[in-house]
């Protein structure tokens, strides 16, 4: 009897053995599934900012995680402006970094700002009218040359239709706004700027062409457009800001931005 139990109790277990030997060596023939790879900044931004420490450069970016948007319009409105500003700064880290991979700034070598390294560092700023809600960045970079530099990059919203807004679509179908823009900044820049103004600067960077007045942004009864460092100033007098009543614009501006 004990002779039965025993032999009984060795084929359970060679059975067992081999049914665990073939999992295994039919295990071993599935093809491990393929990584997705994920940047350290797409991961990163995804919780609104991001921040990377080397030994060649220091990164500290952000960007909104929800906007207005999300109760006057929508989810997918917001999420779509989101993914806007998101892509944005993913994109400007990206650039920064491989500028230093690459090489790309200074003469042929890694770029060597005053303090031994590069930086970048991303802030926003918000700013409203009764029918808009903008984001204004702004960019400080220092990647090796005669000294840093900031630029701006606005993005402004229709809290009705969560549609981006850009020159065209707050002005009146038709409307001659870039010859308006260009001479009432032409006009009011002088005295803003003061002392050192220089009107060949001034009059270079406001011609009448879409790009010298894209970073603008609705603030209460105010348009208002960023000039950054170099476009209208020379360095030394920094970037500039002019304000434009609304009510100033009421014939070519569409009734909404009013």
């Amino acid at each position: 009897m004990i002779r039965r139990t025993v032999l009984l109790a060795g084929l359970i277990l060679f059975a067992v053995s081999g049914i665990v030997i073939g999992t295994i060596l039919y295990l071993r023939t599935i093809p491990a599934p393929a990584k997705t790879e994920t940047s350290g900044e797409t991961a990163a931004l995804s919780a609104g900012s991001y921040s990377e420490h080397t030994g060649s450069y220091d990164i500290a970016a952000n960007y909104p995680t929800t906007t207005p948007l999300l109760a006057s319009v929508g989810a997918a409105e917001n999420d779509s402006a989101i993914a806007l500003m998101r892509n944005f700064v993913g994109g400007t880290v990206s650039t920064f970094k491989a500028g230093f991979t690459s090489n790309t700034y200074g003469a042929g070598t890694p770029a060597q700002p005053s303090d031994g390294k590069g930086s970048l560092q991303i802030v926003y700023l918000i700013g409203s009218s009764a029918h808009t809600v903008s984001y204004i960045f702004t960019i400080y970079e220092d990647t090796g040359g005669a000294h840093p530099f900031s630029y701006f990059k606005t993005f402004a919203f229709d809290t009705k239709t969560g549609a981006a807004l850009s020159l065209a679509d707050i002005f009146l179908p038709g409307a001659s706004y870039l010859d308006r823009l260009s001479s009432i900044s032409r006009s009011e820049l002088p005295g803003i700027i003061g002392p050192g103004a220089d009107t060949q600067f001034i009059q270079n960077g406001t011609t009448p062409e879409e790009k010298n007045f894209e970073n603008f942004f609705f603030d209460n009864s105010d348009f208002v457009i960023l000039f950054p460092t170099y476009q209208v100033a020379p360095y030394a007098l920094g970037p500039q800001t002019l304000r434009i009543k609304t009510e100033t614009l009421s014939d070519i501006l569409k009734p909404e931005y009013r």
